[in-house]
């Protein structure tokens, strides 16, 4: 068997040898390439192969695509994106928004186009103030009850001032001061503090 030379170093090698000898060069011949897999995409809107089945159009690229995907195949836009929808702007100017508010909690918000956050402020102010009106009106008087009527006067004065304030925020494009599970516990605890306080200061004016 004739011998060979190493293409890499030029030391003799035999025909049949795997490496060679003197600097390591493999001599066996290299495999064929494989064929390069070429992956091919949907034109947007154009339906997928085996598209049998329902599909969801892109809000983006409008290629459609099965429902078990969360995310479009193409361009990557979220199956939430066809659910969610654009929230209105503020359609008063801060201003406005922050006189209608003066003119009761929550009005403001609606103009600013935050309905919810204004229902939930102007219940806010009903609750304190309108409890603290009931207190006044039932003609009992004890020190701990002025407490009582304070506390809820104090709050419902810093609601109103508060949401004509965040009113202005909101319609120049803010967020709000509060977020709307904050001002739900905060709700709760003023109520549970003011009943607590008004059971206490009647049980000490019945014992007297």
């Amino acid at each position: 068997m004739d011998d060979l030379r190493c293409p890499n170093c030029g030391a003799l090698v035999s025909a049949d040898a795997g490496w060679c000898g003197q600097c390591f060069t493999s001599l066996r011949p290299a495999p064929d390439p494989e064929p390069a897999l070429v992956l091919t995409r949907p034109a947007p809107g154009e339906p997928r192969e085996g598209g049998a089945g329902a599909t969801w159009p892109c809000p983006t690229c409008g290629s459609q695509n099965p429902l078990e995907l969360d995310a479009c195949s193409v361009c990557g836009t979220s199956f939430a994106a066809l659910l969610r929808q654009d929230e209105p702007g503020p359609t008063v100017s801060p201003r406005d928004a922050f006189l209608w508010s003066l003119t009761f909690p929550g009005v403001g918000h609606a103009k600013a186009g935050r309905g919810a956050d204004g229902i939930a402020r102007g219940t806010l102010f009903v609750l304190t103030f309108g409890l603290a009106l009931v207190i006044v009106l039932s003609g009992v008087s004890s020190a701990p009850i002025f407490g009582v009527v304070a506390l809820l006067l104090v709050s419902a004065l810093t609601i109103y001032l508060g949401s004509a304030a965040e009113a202005y925020r909101l319609a120049d494009g803010g967020s709000p001061f509060v977020s709307a599970r904050t001002l739900l516990w905060a709700t709760v605890a003023l109520i549970m503090t003011s009943v607590s306080l008004l059971a206490m200061s009647v049980v000490t004016v019945n014992s007297r």
